[in-house]
């Protein structure tokens, strides 16, 4: 979803009203997971704040995550910024004297971020992703600056005839008069700026910026569904006879109600997992996904294993046919027992009771796994369901996510930790760098497909994946004009084929298109996608290659 000055507007108000009063316990500003957590007495709020997921979602009352500072104080008021897509959040401790606290949550450009200052020394006390900018140091100690002004007229909702016709003025085609309007009007954006462009705008903008017309909706648009307070272009703002939108703007009870609607048809994660500890569900899905690929390759181990007779007979034929085997041989053809002509492989640097004897621990080796593959399978099975139903249990929220915290154990270093002790989890891909100097990154397996695609990409990117065979998705980073190098290209698809099921195949297809022609369907299965405009590369995998170019 999509924000603006009127949306942050119209949800400040909400808030206030839904909020005013509310005890807080606890906060938590998670730079992993790019979400604010508030811990209320009677429920939890979440802000998500990365671009590509900014849902707000009111849950029930949930225990502190770990890691979540102790605030005992009030919620007094919860404002906007006029006309900036900035929430402030005042809070007022239960006991003792204190300034105050506010909670500054900025959905600004594609840096969106969340403060914690004092309220009289504007002094920064905790900042979700510390960040320097142009014009302003988002990090604990400094003064907090708001983002810069605008600049608009009618930032107090109002604007005469005269004011507005000045903005409009030689703007004679629509496009002319939008641009007009979104580089001089307050709280436009291009959500709403449709609305404004007859002759009755000004009138429209008026009526758009008054709360108590303010209502909630879920609109469709070309992006999507967007929650909004207003039945936003094409759809005509509700007028004085109190008749019904037009339709396509479904109305809902609140701002928040229509948020988590979006939310349930575009993401597949429930929101029940935001209250979670950081990490918590990516760790058990790791642990998940360790044992399923274990089980796995033991049945294809299993199913092929040989028979250990044949291997030990040629054991047995070395060493009856010992007279026959030329020195330095790499293989000899032999007449076993039964009068067949047979071929034998040998190491020629070995003596031949040497050669046969590698014969016998090979069946022997065949012999046991035969014997103790299948308890292991079922051990991995067995291990795999417990894990599946901890992960079911979290989803569902009826699992205790301390318990499972200790079953998983402590993050190892270099598994999700830095070695000074502060938690971090992994990236969720691997980095190479192509002899061109690109960089290529490959997810860590098919649940991470999905993270590395959505949210550690960029539009312009390269994005391949081997057609029709499970694997890895792999980024190419690239922003020039026009496609990349066919080297740094080809490099990237053997990658894409060696991470995949089609890895011994001997010449390989790779989709490959911008990453901005992936999409992933509602409701989709974890790292289903679905990309367009897509151009198809055959490679070779080279299992040299990752070790070539590896960079991380």
């Amino acid at each position: 979803m999509r924000w603006d000055p009127l949306l942050v507007a119209a949800l400040a108000r909400e808030l206030d009203e839904r909020l005013h009063r509310a005890r807080l316990r606890a906060f938590l500003l998670d730079p992993e997971g790019r979400r604010v957590v508030l811990h209320f007495r009677e429920s939890t709020l979440v802000f998500e704040l990365h671009p590509q997921a900014g849902w707000v979602s009111l849950l029930p009352p949930e225990e502190p995550v770990s890691g979540a500072r102790p605030l005992a104080s009030r919620v007094v008021s919860v404002q906007s910024l006029p006309d900036e897509s900035a929430l402030v959040m005042g809070l007022q401790r239960v006991r003792g004297r204190d300034e105050g606290v506010e909670l500054v949550v900025e959905w600004v450009g594609n840096r969106w971020n969340a403060v914690v200052l004092g309220h009289r020394s504007r002094v920064i006390r905790h900042v979700l992703l510390p960040r320097e900018e142009r014009d302003r140091t988002l990090a604990p100690g400094q003064s907090y600056l708001p983002p810069a002004s605008t600049g608009r007229m009618g930032r107090d909702g109002a604007l005469t005839e005269e004011e507005w016709a000045a903005v409009l003025r030689g703007a004679n085609e629509p496009e002319a008069r939008r641009r007009a309007i979104l580089r001089s009007v307050a709280y436009t954006s291009s959500l709403n700026v449709d609305a404004f462009l007859g002759e009755e705008g000004r009138v429209r903008w008026q009526e758009s910026l008054d709360p108590d017309r303010w209502a909630a909706y879920l609109v469709e648009t070309p992006r999507g569904l967007q929650p909004y307070p207003v039945p936003v272009a094409p759809h005509d703002l509700p007028s004085d006879s109190g008749s019904p939108p037009s339709g396509g703007a479904v109305p809902f009870p609140g701002l928040l109600e229509a948020i988590a609607e979006a939310r349930a048809q575009e993401q597949t994660e429930p929101a029940s997992l935001l209250t979670l500890p950081a990490g918590l569900v990516d760790r058990v899905r790791r642990r998940l996904g360790s044992l399923e690929g274990r089980a796995r390759g033991m049945r294809r181990e299993l199913e092929r294993a040989p028979d250990p007779e044949p291997v030990r007979a040629l054991g047995d034929l070395i060493l009856a046919r010992y007279a026959q085997l030329p020195r330095g041989a790499e293989r000899v053809i032999l007449e076993d027992f039964s009068g067949q002509q047979v071929e034998v492989k040998l190491d020629p640097r070995l003596q031949p009771h040497e050669n046969a004897d590698r014969y016998y621990r090979e069946a022997a080796r065949i012999e046991r796994a035969r014997q103790e593959l299948p308890d292991r399978i079922r051990a991995a099975d067995e291990a795999a369901t417990k894990w599946r139903e901890m992960l079911a249990g979290l989803e569902e929220g009826t699992a205790n996510p301390e318990t499972i915290l200790r079953q998983l154990g402590p993050v190892r270093t270099g598994q999700g930790q830095k070695g000074g002790g502060g938690a971090e989890q992994p990236l969720p891909y691997h980095r190479f760098r192509s002899t061109g100097g690109l960089e290529i990154r490959v997810g860590r397996g098919a649940r991470r497909n999905d993270e590395l695609t959505f949210h550690h990409s960029s539009p312009d990117d390269v994005w391949l994946h081997v057609r029709q065979s499970p694997g890895a998705h792999v980024i190419l980073r690239w922003s020039q004009p026009g496609n990349p190098p066919r080297r740094d290209l080809t490099e990237a698809a053997v990658l894409a084929a060696l991470n995949s099921d089609a890895r011994h195949a001997g010449s390989v297809p790779v989709d490959w298109t911008r990453r901005k022609y992936v999409r992933k369907p509602r409701k989709a299965a974890v790292g289903a996608v679905v990309p367009q405009r897509v151009q198809t590369l055959f490679v070779e995998p080279d299992p040299d290659l990752p070790a070539r170019l590896r960079d991380d």
